[in-house]
């Protein structure tokens, strides 16, 4: 398990990144840098925080999974993917 240089939590073998403070990890070899671009989309959910503090979590995902499939219609008739 590969251990953090700067925050010393332990991450899985495949994580690339620290799972915990995102500091990269080495990979051995070198890497030639790369661009993307990216689609970055924030939504605040009012109330949903206190909402689930009182839900089951399989309510809470039933609530949430209904919400996340018109928003992911929605993003992908306007042609972002995930």
């Amino acid at each position: 398990m590969p251990v953090c240089t700067q925050c010393r939590t332990e991450n899985p073998g495949e994580a690339r990144f620290c799972l915990a403070c995102g500091t990269p990890f080495e990979t051995g070899g070198s890497q030639e840098a790369e661009r993307k671009v990216v689609t970055v989309l924030f939504c605040d959910l009012v109330g949903s925080t206190t909402q689930a503090e009182r839900m089951d979590p399989e309510d809470v995902r039933a609530v949430l999974s209904r919400y996340h499939e018109r928003v992911r219609g929605e993003l992908e008739r306007f042609g972002v993917h995930g």
